[in-house]
Order: structure tokens, then C-alpha cells, then sequence
């Protein structure tokens, strides 16, 4: 399954911000340059995950953004699912296909959607995270945190 390019950085910066400091409030532009988004892009996903309550958001000098402590406990699938028009691999509707009514392609693809949407409920945001010290100093270094 393709994620679009939206819930590619959405997920990006939900990761990226739990990965501050919680009290840290961060510039869309480091996040611009950090993951080479274009800011135009990067603000229409901002305020999206903003209205979604998934971020907290500064406007002013000194503001910034920093990730909502209930976004944490949001499975990935509900996330997913906001930026996502489908999960559907395939659509035969509306076409005019020679085989239509013989193939079961579209049944075993959406059998496996329906697998990989399961998977994707069963972990939280925060299970992404690395869970141990070494490995949270090992992509702070790579990402200029520390």
C-alpha cells in the first residue's frame, strides 16, 4: 500500500515532534529544511494536524508547534485515515473490463487492505518511538537535536 506524499509528512512530524522535548515549541522551518518539505506543503499539513487536535499551535514571535500529548495514544490507522481518501487497492467499479465477474483479484486485495488497516490499529503513535535510550540518542544526533 502507497501512502500519499500528505500522510507521508504528516506522520513525519507527529514523529519528529514527540521526539522533542514536550515543552519545546518548534519553527516550521526547521522541519521544512530538516525533511526537505516545501513550507507551502508543510503549512496546509500543519494546519490540518492542527485541527485535528493532534498538534499544538503558537502563532507570534516565539511561536511554533509541538505535538498535542493525547496524539501520542491515536493509533496509526486513525491517523492514516485523515489524510487518506482510501485504503482500497482497486477499483472495478465503472469499468469495462472483459473479465469482470470471473476475477477475484479485487476481493483478495481488499482482503489484504483489511489486513494491513488491522496491523495499522494495533499500533499507537508512540509505538513507533524508539524505545530505548541508545537508540533515541542514535536519531537525536542524526537529527541535531542534541
Amino acid at each position: 500500500m502507497q501512502l500519499n506524499r500528505q500522510t507521508d509528512y504528516a506522520l513525519r512530524v507527529l514523529i519528529f515532534l514527540t521526539l522533542k522535548s514536550h515543552d519545546d515549541l518548534v519553527k516550521l522551518d526547521e522541519i521544512s529544511k530538516k525533511f526537505n518539505i516545501v513550507r507551502n506543503h508543510l503549512t496546509k499539513i500543519i494546519a490540518k494536524l492542527a485541527k485535528l487536535q493532534y498538534i499544538i499551535t503558537q502563532r507570534g514571535n516565539g511561536g511554533g508547534i509541538k505535538v498535542h500529548p493525547n496524539a501520542l495514544e491515536l493509533n496509526l490507522f486513525e491517523i492514516m485515515s485523515k489524510f487518506e481518501s482510501s485504503f482500497k487497492s482497486i477499483d472495478c467499479t465503472g469499468i469495462n473490463c472483459p473479465i469482470a465477474g470471473m476475477c477475484k483479484l479485487e476481493a483478495i486485495l481488499a482482503e489484504a487492505s483489511g489486513a494491513y488497516t488491522s496491523v495499522l490499529q494495533k499500533y499507537k503513535l508512540k509505538d513507533v518511538l524508539p524505545s530505548n535510550n541508545n537508540e533515541q540518542r542514535i536519531i537525536f544526533k542524526s537529527l541535531d537535536l542534541i
